[in-house]
Parts: C-alpha cells; sequence; structure tokens
C-alpha cells in the first residue's frame, strides 16, 4: 500500500464480505488485491462521521498497535460501539501490511480469517481479532508485558488463553501476576511450559483459571493487586514467581527505547514499559 494517510471508515456488508473472499483467495494460493483502492471504496466502505485521520504507523509491537487505535477510534467506538464489525474489519484491511507483513521470502503468511475479521464465524472469535486484541489489552492492562509484547501480527497461545476466559481479563491485578508468575525478566520472553498442553502445577494455561474459579466462589478478586493474588493462589503458582515489585500497581516503570525483537518488552517512545 502506497497512501499512508486517510481517514476512518468501515466496511459494510458487502465490504466484509468481499474481504473475506479475497482473504480465501490468497490463502488458497490465488491472487487478490488488499490494495488502498479496497480500502476507501465508497461501495464496500462508508467514512466515520465525524471524520477521524488515520495513517499507518510501523508497529512493532501489540503495545503499539493498542496505543495507537485506543485513541484513533475513540470517538467511533463511541457511536457504533466497541464491538463494531464493520469497524475493526476495515482496519485489519488498512493495516494490511502490518498484520499480514511481506516475510523475507516476499511472501505473506495469511492466517484464518477470524484473525482479520470481527466476530468472524461466530462472536467469541472477535477476541482473537489481531487489532481488536491488542486494542483492548491495552484498555485494560496497559503496563502488561506477557500481553502486550511481541508483533501485532499473531496472536501467541499464552495471549488467547487469557482473553477468552472472561474470569481473567476483569480482575485489576492479573497483568501484573501473569508478568510475576510467567514472564522472564531476563530472556525477556514468556516461560517456558507456561502453556503446554500437558497440564503442570502452576501453569497459565490449565491452573491458573481453574484456581481462579475456585477462588472467586469465596472471595471478591475484582480489585485485588499480584502480591495479594499471589498470597491467595498459594504455593502451586508461587514457584513461578519471582518477588513481587515493590513499587505499587500503580506507579509507572521507567521508560526505555522500542525495540523491533518480537520478545522485546512493547515499548515506544511514550510507552509505560520497563
Amino acid at each position: 500500500m502506497s497512501v499512508q494517510s486517510g481517514i476512518l471508515r468501515r466496511f459494510n456488508n458487502a465490504g466484509i464480505t468481499e474481504f473475506v473472499r479475497r482473504i480465501e483467495t490468497l490463502r488458497a494460493g490465488g491472487a487478490a488485491e488488499i490494495d488502498d483502492a479496497f480500502v476507501t471504496d465508497g461501495k464496500l466502505t462508508e467514512p466515520i462521521v465525524p471524520e477521524v485521520p488515520i495513517e499507518r504507523p510501523a508497529f512493532k509491537t501489540k503495545w503499539d498497535a493498542g496505543a495507537y487505535l485506543s485513541e484513533r477510534t475513540r470517538a467511533a467506538r463511541t457511536v457504533h460501539g466497541d464491538d463494531d464489525r464493520g469497524l475493526w474489519t476495515w482496519l485489519s484491511a488498512w493495516h494490511w501490511d502490518a498484520v499480514c507483513p511481506v516475510r523475507d521470502d516476499g511472501r505473506r503468511k495469511v492466517l484464518n480469517p477470524l484473525s482479520y475479521v470481527f466476530g468472524y464465524g461466530f462472536a467469541k472469535r472477535q477476541k482473537q481479532h489481531l487489532l481488536a486484541a491488542a486494542t483492548h489489552v491495552f484498555e485494560l492492562h496497559p503496563d502488561s508485558r506477557l500481553l502486550l509484547t511481541g508483533p501485532v501480527y499473531s496472536l501467541t497461545q499464552a495471549v488467547h488463553e487469557v482473553l477468552t476466559r472472561l474470569s481473567l481479563m476483569r480482575i485489576s491485578g492479573i497483568a501484573e501476576l501473569l508478568d510475576v508468575l510467567y514472564w522472564d525478566k531476563t530472556a525477556e520472553r514468556i516461560k517456558r511450559g507456561v502453556v503446554d498442553n500437558t497440564p503442570r502445577p502452576g501453569d497459565l494455561r490449565n491452573r491458573l483459571p481453574a484456581r481462579i474459579r475456585q477462588l472467586e466462589v469465596t472471595h471478591d478478586l475484582t480489585n485485588l493487586n499480584a502480591e495479594q493474588l499471589l498470597n491467595l493462589l498459594g504455593d502451586e503458582f508461587r514457584q513461578w514467581a519471582v518477588a513481587p515489585a515493590a513499587t505499587p500497581a500503580t506507579s509507572r516503570p521507567s521508560r526505555r527505547t522500542a525495540s523491533a525483537s518480537p520478545s522485546a518488552p512493547p515499548a515506544a517512545p511514550q510507552s509505560p514499559h520497563s
């Protein structure tokens, strides 16, 4: 795509259908264009009113995408709702080079349409939409390393496990807890074994959701911080942990320079990550 700025738009039903058709064509090895003409086609799209300018920043991380789209889509979501299918699906097409980049071999790895088409198949799949997921996590937990690190063009198993479990996302201290338990600060990546298919004591995929459900029967976990949550979770989970940060959960760590590496913290010029 050659144009780097425009106005925010949303697909109509015909636009969504055509986008799905082009994605499926590409996945089958055929030729299809997802270009400037397509994302501005007046028969397939409609501009957001009032007009909102939009650019195509080079998103290096989910944090970058979430921070930008949170601000740029706020007014539109006030009118159309946070779950507007036309808006989020159009954003995937507008940011096609970010969500489906050209690889070193000159090809694109086109994922299942649910990564680009909001709510493709059925509503629960909304949480697997790459840009909507990044924005949603950023707005709830902007300091999360585990959830916002890594490129926007993929959704890790760890992020998927958290996003698809409402009981986890509604706990204010969950992102800090995930970083304390499962984030390797030295290697700047998720710890090994956290989301394996085979259950392990204290793991993220199997044991954390089950233990949280148990605790919710007798405790209100909504406003607990990471240290309080860890004390309730017990020794099974403490084995994964390093000591929780001494600073309060509401404080911001120092800033650092952004990195293009998928395993680097999701920092940007205005990132709060350290």
